[in-house]
């Protein structure tokens, strides 16, 4: 397509995740100005220009893009948590589309969600907010345990502790405070079942669920930790009630334009129960490989001409049945990490390592302690799952 030389999109966070996301503005024929606090993020290399800059601070952003001299169509945070608060304040300074400070701080901060999801009636957990420790312990007079505890504004997993007895609060506590910039974090009681990703595109109040899957959590990770997502096999009904959940609380946010992410709790009786949701796509293969392929709508492309305040590409749903599956960590050094060629030359298979030999890994505990990955799609759930079980058993994993 014809560059327009005229429109950019500023780009807030510049790695490895949101390059999909650059490159399909650019195809669309937008110029791109990517920003990242690290001078080596993949985007900057790929942008049609790029500015090295602290993304957290709105203000430093503010003043990367005035110093550059470009005057900016629209900003976007693809599939960043740590750019949106930047991206908001550049709509909010430039009037340009899309979510601005107020709404984005919304999207941000988990105990606005709750609160604004409580008053609207959806479904939510018992909670309360807590700062330290002695109002932890108080909360959990009431809530009780099993418990979560979790920063009121972290994404990834990061600083999320399932709490089973006394003893695991203090490190809890303490854990989801080193993540929280705002020194704030939730207790929450333990909704029991399946967790559900929903993967949605607003445009103009309209609503479009891309996606539903089901996630298996990470052993020993209290169940924070997902390493797979796979479309689920479930009645179409729930599957239905349990996007709508989704919207539900995406709209009772005001959030009526752009990608969305949110996770949802399937328990007993088939009920949702809302974990939190993001104004942005999801990370690691969700948003630029998994929700296209379940969906066959170029989310990435919509998002970006959305952004500059044109509009996306109309919905036209080609489903499949989808399974993306990780490889998690253990502690150790990675010492073999192989077969993931053979894998990607199955039928509608796609794997790649994220990691490389040499190193030196943890414990899974967060969605960035992930070696690898298998992405597959197929007509149906069983074909699928044949297809990553086959494709796994060809990958060689050694960590010693």
């Amino acid at each position: 397509m014809k560059r327009d030389h005229d429109t950019w999109l500023v780009a807030v966070t510049a790695g490895r995740w949101q390059t999909h996301g650059i490159r399909s503005a650019q195809a669309a024929g937008l110029r791109v100005m990517a920003l990242d606090g690290d001078a080596s993020a993949p985007g900057l290399a790929i942008a049609d220009a790029f500015a090295v800059v602290d993304i957290r601070s709105p203000d430093a952003v503010e003043k990367a893009l005035r110093d550059s001299g470009i005057q900016p169509g629209g900003a976007i945070a693809f599939v960043s948590e740590a750019g949106m608060a930047s991206a908001g304040h550049l709509r909010e300074i430039w009037d340009l589309p899309g979510p601005k400070r107020v709404l984005t701080e919304r999207l941000l901060n988990k105990y606005q969600q709750r609160s604004i999801w409580d008053a609207a009636g959806l479904p939510n957990p018992q909670w309360i907010m807590a700062e330290n420790l002695d109002q932890v312990l108080n909360a959990l007079k009431s809530i009780g345990l099993p418990a979560i505890i979790k920063p009121v504004d972290s994404a990834g997993s990061r600083g999320v502790s399932r709490v089973d007895d006394l003893a695991m609060i203090p490190h809890a506590v303490e854990k989801a405070l080193s993540f929280s910039p705002s020194g704030k974090i939730l207790v929450e009681s333990l909704m029991v079942g399946t967790e559900y990703a929903v993967d949605t595109f607003f445009h103009k109040s309209q609503a479009w669920i891309l996606s539903v899957t089901g996630k298996v959590k990470v052993p020993g990770s209290g169940g924070t930790v997902a390493m797979e997502l796979a479309s689920p096999d479930l009645d179409p009904a729930v599957v239905d009630a349990i996007g709508k959940t989704a919207v539900d609380a995406l709209l009772a946010l005001g959030y009526e334009e752009g990608p969305g992410h949110t996770e949802i709790i399937l328990c007993e009786g088939n009920r949702p129960g809302l974990v939190e949701t993001a104004g942005r796509g999801g990370g690691f293969m969700v948003f630029d490989k998994m929700v296209p392929l379940a969906s066959g709508y170029d989310l990435a492309t919509a998002c970006a001409l959305q952004a500059v305040g044109r509009e996306p590409p109309q919905v036209h749903f080609k489903r499949q049945a989808v399974v993306l599956r990780f490889f998690p960590t253990v502690p150790g050094v990675v010492r073999r990490l192989d077969g993931f060629d053979a894998a990607s030359r199955l039928p509608g298979v796609e794997a790649a390592p994220f990691m490389e030999i040499g190193k030196v890994v943890s414990k899974a505990d967060s969605d960035g302690d992930r070696l690898g990955y298998i992405l597959a799609g197929a007509e149906t759930l069983k074909v699928v799952r044949d297809l990553a079980d086959r494709a796994e058993a060809m990958i060689h994993v050694e960590i010693n």
